[in-house]
């Protein structure tokens, strides 16, 4: 469905409107938004701020994640796309290839946005140096360390490990506490959870995972390197066997239950009910490192926000992305919510505390792949990557012959 929309959408390209005349207006329109469900705390409540201080109206649509790219493609081929999409980062390649969204380069230069807007969002909506989308929901992952236990465990609770050896040290000093507790967890049965967690064990060595052409790149020693880290953790036995099956439903909750010494995770489930802003114990947040001390990396996800290109709307469509990327939307709507802004060039509030001012300031470093395969390679519960992490965390399969067999895997899907 969605490889007959690319040809249908981009073969009216060359019709593409000319942003040239496109300027912000406060008209009274009415303006569709589809968004999915999940994040409405800030979908939502960003719209309803526009709308208070607006003529313009923006209506919000929950179109189900699992229907979301389905429902696209379908409304691309019969030209009766809303007027702003909000898309789920790690589709954004696909959407942009249909030629529908609205090139929002000069107007976001025009604005003084460009530059200042959170650098994953951006990387996924860009296609031959021309931006798509812009940040609308943000999140970034890091880990969450409970220092409680770290205490228990003669660790300094305010020293957080810097290192996969610090990690290694930490997680086998918090498992010695005894049978109940344990030293680290992921939710290991979730391919997206590990690709949103993981990732950054590459990415912080320098690793380029995804190429230029979007096709994946596993059978290297920095991706050996950081799933032999995995698995020494594994074998170690600091990592609970129910690990193994979590398909996300533990992503924030085991952690919560006080038991878990190190949690890789995201940012933006800290402040709710599955953790709470007030605990039962003590914990803190830190980047995901590399080996090395200095070394960290992040992934960024959320959604980006684009314009349709077969708006009828499109000034005022923009007038709502001109207002959403602006400095005082960051700083007056989101860091009220409170959520991560669109814009970088900001400062957190030190009275929202930690749990947010530090997501907020890793999100300024973040990335994400960029990839038209990345649902079939890394997202689906089929794909090489889940294999290839649960043989080597849980099977004890050699890193290097399992990394040669995710090479194949994802070579012969994206060729």
């Amino acid at each position: 469905m969605l490889a007959a929309a690319v040809t249908a959408c981009s073969s009216g390209s060359a019709d593409a409107p000319d942003t040239t005349e496109i300027t912000a207006a406060d008209t009274g329109a009415e303006l569709n938004l589809w968004v999915r469900p999940g994040n409405e705390a800030v979908t939502d409540e960003v719209v309803a701020a526009y709308n208070e201080t607006h003529d313009n109206q923006v209506t919000v649509t929950h179109v189900p994640a699992d229907q979301y790219m389905t429902k696209f493609a379908q409304a691309a081929q019969t030209d009766s796309l809303p007027d702003l999409l909000a898309t789920d980062l790690v589709f954004m390649p696909q959407v942009i290839d249909t030629g529908a969204l609205l090139d929002l380069t000069e107007l976001l230069e025009q604005s003084g946005a460009a530059g200042h807007l959170t650098p994953a969002h951006i990387q996924a909506s860009t296609h031959d140096g021309s931006v798509y989308g812009v940040p609308y929901v943000a999140d970034t992952s890091l880990y969450l360390y409970n220092k409680d236990l770290f205490e228990q465990a003669g660790l300094d609770p305010e020293a957080p490990p810097t290192t996969w050896e610090g990690i290694a040290e930490a997680a086998l000093a918090v498992s010695e506490l005894g049978d109940d507790y344990q030293g680290f967890y992921v939710s290991g049965g979730c391919s997206g959870c590990l690709s949103y967690t993981l990732s950054p064990l590459f990415w912080a060595q320098g690793a380029e995972v995804v190429d230029s052409e979007g096709k994946f790149h596993y059978d290297t020693p920095d991706v050996q390197d950081a799933l032999a880290f995995l698995q020494g953790l594994s074998d170690a036995g600091t990592i609970s066997p129910s690990s193994k099956t979590d398909t996300g439903e533990g992503f924030f909750a085991v952690f919560a239950a006080g038991k878990t010494g190190i949690n890789f995770a995201g940012g933006n489930g800290v402040n709710t009910s599955t953790i709470g802003i007030d605990p039962e114990f003590d914990f803190g947040l830190a980047p995901i490192p590399g080996p090395v001390e200095g070394e960290w990396a992040t992934f960024s996800g959320g959604d980006a926000l684009s314009v349709a290109g077969s708006s009828q709307n499109l000034n005022e469509a923009w007038d709502f992305v001109n207002w959403l990327t602006s400095l005082s939307t960051s700083e007056d709507v989101y860091f009220s919510l409170p959520a991560i802004p669109p814009r970088t060039d900001t400062q957190a509030p030190a009275s929202l505390g930690e749990q947010f001012t530090i997501p907020a300031e890793l999100v300024k470093s973040g990335q994400t792949y960029v990839s038209p395969w990345y649902n079939d390679v890394v997202a689906s519960a089929q794909g090489p990557w889940l294999e290839m992490v649960q043989d080597v965390m849980f099977n004890g399969v050699d890193p290097v012959k399992a990394t040669q067999t995710a090479q194949i895997r994802a070579d012969e899907i994206t060729q």
